[in-house]
């Protein structure tokens, strides 16, 4: 038995992806299951929300902090720098 493959970081089959300007923003919805942030990304082909609970929030922002890392010149400013995600209320 082989192990599964993991999918490509992007779908090569989709001819909308192209490069062009996004947005990312983010909230915090109160919810049947507690409090969750929400992610949202906005292109001119497509809206993706994701929410989140504070573990996986903090696992995305450690992802792309390391991908920040590797890329010359961008810098990711981690979430301790903003109180409502740092675990600090407002």
């Amino acid at each position: 038995m082989t192990a599964p493959q993991s999918p490509p970081p992007m779908d090569p089959g989709n001819q909308l992806l192209a490069g062009g300007p996004a947005q990312l923003s983010m909230s915090e919805a109160m919810t049947a299951g507690g409090k969750l942030a929400t992610l949202t990304v906005r292109t001119a082909s497509t809206t993706l929300t994701v929410f989140l609970e504070r573990d996986d929030l903090q696992t995305w922002a450690n992802t792309l902090q390391a991908a920040a890392d590797r890329m010359s010149g961008l810098t990711v400013i981690r979430a301790t720098g903003v109180p409502e995600l740092a675990g600090v209320p407002s």
